[in-house]
């Protein structure tokens, strides 16, 4: 599982150098060089391995084509998304549509384990997160469209929960 922050670079080309724990996991765990970079909520990057996130779309392949939660879904995903190989220097091309939403070309940043997945912010974007967890503001802000089909999603996939 990724776990634990660590800083990290994105170049000026828009290529993220993997910190050195996540790729022993990587290697660990026989992901291959595939990931796929999106964002799920267009709020942040997640890097996954393609193992992964091919665990994600099955859990969506079960729901009719025409579901509107899996409709959204999948746009968002697939906006933002890519399939990318990882290079010999360790480093990944973030797909353009993300470099542009997160400005993430020639940045510093931190890439959070999410246990699946990698979570890319620029180390304001993860701090101004925290404070907002640490200390909400606006109890009763809205939710995202997305947002609420990932819920609807959840609960479809396991409705055990």
């Amino acid at each position: 599982m990724f776990r634990g922050t660590h800083e990290a670079k994105v170049d000026d080309k828009g290529r993220l150098k993997l910190p050195a724990d996540f790729m022993k996991l990587i290697a660990e765990k026989n992901y291959g060089p595939t990931f796929f970079i999106t964002s799920r909520d267009g709020q942040g990057t997640e890097v996954w391995p393609m193992q992964e996130w091919e665990i994600e779309e099955a859990k969506k392949a079960v729901l009719p084509e025409d579901d509107p939660a899996k409709i959204t879904w999948m746009r968002i995903v697939n906006h933002f998304g890519g399939v990318v190989e990882i290079d010999k220097q360790d480093r990944l091309m973030l797909p353009k549509k993300v470099r542009e939403r997160f400005s993430l070309v020639n940045a510093e940043v931190v890439v959070t384990g999410q246990q699946r997945f990698l979570k890319v912010q620029t180390e304001q974007e993860a701090d101004q997160e925290i404070a907002g967890l640490l200390a909400p503001k606006d109890e009763s802000a809205k939710l995202m469209s997305i947002a609420e089909a990932r819920l609807i999603l959840a609960k479809r996939e396991s409705p055990n929960l």
